[in-house]
């Protein structure tokens, strides 16, 4: 056989054992923010763009965050639209280029935001206890460098 299939090799994957763990973490942050109304991801998407407003700009362009939040923008777009159907953000303007589409938090979605915070915390504090502070801690670093080598 030209290209024999090492299964065990397959099984080892970085990528496949990544996703299986990102997996188990959605899971697991999604169930804590359902009776909230939200997913983990667009709990994400909200904070960053109430950090951008934090800081002073009142709307970000769909490319600074997708770059943001490490996505492609025609995924956040998808993303985007079900914040968008509840009022949660809104398209925005960017005072440099106004083609330029751009998003940003409503008042609406930032009191989402702010009731979804307590049901994050419980997720958060849940994993921390079944990983260990120590564990906790090392895996984050792991994946800040993770993220900042790859996208080199």
């Amino acid at each position: 056989m030209a290209n024999p299939i090492d299964i065990p090799e397959v099984s080892g994957c970085t990528c496949l054992r990544a996703r299986r763990a990102a997996r188990q973490l959605s899971r697991l942050y999604d169930g804590a923010l359902e009776p909230v109304g939200i997913t983990v991801n667009q709990l994400g998407l909200l904070a960053k763009l109430l950090g951008a407003s934090m800081s002073g700009r009142a709307s970000l362009p769909i490319g600074a965050l997708a770059e943001r939040m490490g996505m492609h923008p025609s995924t956040l777009s998808r993303d985007l639209k079900p914040l968008r159907n509840q009022g949660l953000v809104a398209d925005g303007l960017d005072p440099g280029d106004h083609r330029v589409r751009s998003v940003l938090i409503t008042k609406k979605g930032q009191a989402k935001l702010r009731n979804a915070i307590p049901a994050w915390r419980r997720a958060q504090a849940h994993v921390q206890d079944v990983l260990g502070h120590e564990v906790m801690l090392s895996l984050n670093a792991l994946l800040d460098v993770t993220s900042a080598k790859l996208a080199r």
